[in-house]
């Protein structure tokens, strides 16, 4: 049951503290365990969800490599029974003898699994960089498993990169992997020209008018034309300029990433098919809605990746107005479960391994009677021949008086609706400065982003005395009402045009 260590080119975040958690927590947590191999390869007709701060190639080979174990040690204690039985037929044991011998095997083989998991635990993913021996750490090398074939792994590694590019998304909220809002407001502003002063080669303002006398409009600059895309290079430029590249060491944010992403869902229909195999589904992408929308997304990963705060920051241009919008996302702290490969032992000396059969034997009953809880049913009618490369998907509720639906070509939703980072996090906090570093880089990131704003609008002629009262509008109101978590994770959301709760209340997208 050993397992062999398969170093990769890894994208930056593959050795990072968070996919070094979720590894571990595959081993911890049955339940995360499944949810992960579901996401990743049991529904591989599915995109990858962006993965912010970690890698989930190592995560799901974890996930593989402990399922492996437990099958393992299934296929063992089956042969061996099977073994036992034949033997005391043939005369060779006795009734109890064979007794003997299969409870014998069963607490051999929960032993040697709990033995070879523990040695991965507190060998490769312990805290620490890893070394090419192995012994120093988890350095983002992951085991070998069959199904874990280079066409799966070049697939998640292209589609879970945040690269700018496109995300496809299969819910209700498009910033699919972000985690849970925590701020939003929008913003509707018009494009008229500045008013001309005396450093425009104007006369300045005279005498007052008299009472009850209308003001003269004072003359305008004229508005220097712009586009969606300029603007947001420009605030891209500014915010990773300010931020990160050109300040002082000392007030740098090291953990910042600026990039332009377009978010769009994936709703597939095929005609003529019910079943769809993976070879049908290649280069099959629908979006009947034209959905897709360009946002900016700023992200501050901190504490190793383990918190990471995201700002999605979209403009439209519409006629002579200007709409803006942020969204605040934070992907909280991993489940503090999976912190207990932190407190593991560094080395398995003598009496560790002395306790590690005594709470063997202890636990043999439950050990023996959890698979029977499983779902052998389901999972065994995917090894039928005709089951091969089909996929079962959920299909839209059918309230046509006939059924009509039953004959209908099949639907499928191959967006990502969850990523593995998101199934593991945590409901609150683990420290008190966690949760003020995601309001500190939410107010950091707000503030620069209306400043850089003005400064654009600026450059292009552009009035600001309604930019800057609402600016004023936005500041003011994000200290007075806006409560982030209060120690729960319990956010409450405002804004200063548009406000709203959380996306995922309003609704949620087909499954």
């Amino acid at each position: 049951m050993a397992t062999d260590t398969l170093t990769v080119s890894a994208p930056p975040n593959a050795a990072s503290d968070a996919t070094r958690l979720l590894c571990a927590g595959t081993h911890f947590d049955p339940v995360y365990r499944a949810a992960v191999i579901r996401e990743l390869l049991t529904h591989r007709y599915r995109v990858v969800a962006p993965s912010y701060g970690y890698d989930a190639v190592p995560v799901l080979a974890h996930a593989l490599a402990a399922r492996r174990l437990q099958r393992v040690r299934l296929a063992v204690v089956a042969a061996g029974a099977v073994v036992t039985y034949v033997l005391m037929i043939v005369g060779f044991f006795t009734t109890f003898t064979a007794l003997l011998a299969v409870l014998w095997l069963l607490w051999a083989t929960a032993y040697f699994r709990r033995l070879v998991t523990l040695q991965l635990l507190v060998g490769r993913l312990r805290p620490g960089t890893g070394t090419a021996d192995g012994t120093g750490g988890f350095d983002g090398a992951y085991p070998e498993h069959p199904e874990l074939t280079p066409e799966l792994v070049s697939k998640i590694k292209r589609e879970q990169a945040s690269d700018g590019t496109l995300v496809r998304y299969g819910g209700y909220k498009p910033f699919v992997g972000a985690g849970e809002q925590v701020r939003r407001w929008s913003n509707a502003e018009l494009l008229i020209g500045a008013p001309l002063t005396v450093f425009d080669g104007q006369r300045g303002p005279g005498a007052p008018p008299a009472p009850g006398v209308n003001a003269p409009e004072p003359k305008r600059k004229e508005v220097i034309p712009f586009t969606v895309e300029e603007m947001t290079d420009y605030v891209a430029d500014r915010m990773a300029a300010r931020l990160r590249d050109e300040t002082r060491p000392e007030e740098r944010i090291d953990g910042l990433v600026v990039e332009e992403s377009t978010f769009t869902t994936a709703v597939t229909t095929l005609r003529g098919v019910t079943e769809p195999t993976l070879a049908q589904l290649d280069g099959h992408w629908d979006d009947a809605y034209d959905t897709g929308r360009a946002y900016l997304c700023i992200r501050v990963g901190s504490w190793d990746q383990e918190l990471v705060t995201t700002a999605f920051v979209g403009f439209d241009l519409k006629g002579n107005t200007l709409h803006s919008e942020f969204y605040s996302y934070v992907l909280a702290p991993i489940k503090q479960s999976f912190h207990l490969v932190d407190r593991l032992p560094a080395a398995l000396d003598g009496g560790m391994l002395l306790k590690l059969a005594w709470h063997t034997l202890c636990s043999a009953p439950e050990s023996a009677l959890r698979p029977l809880r499983g779902r052998a049913g389901s999972q065994l009618s995917e090894l039928l021949p005709w089951r091969k490369g089909r996929i079962r998907v959920p299909q839209p509720a059918d309230s046509s008086e006939f059924g009509l639906g039953r004959y209908a070509d099949a639907m499928l939703n191959r967006g990502a609706v969850t990523s593995v980072r998101e199934m593991a996090t945590s409901a609150t906090f683990h420290h008190f400065f966690q949760e003020t570093d995601t309001i500190k880089y939410t107010q950091i990131v707000e503030r620069q982003l209306l400043q850089i704003v003005r400064d654009f609008l600026y450059e292009h002629n552009v009035d600001l005395t309604e930019h800057e009262a609402r600016q004023t509008n936005i500041l003011n109101n994000y200290g007075h009402n806006n409560s982030f978590v209060n120690g729960n994770n319990n956010t409450t959301n405002s804004g200063t045009q548009n406000f709203g709760g959380s996306e995922g209340a309003k609704g949620a997208g087909p499954a």
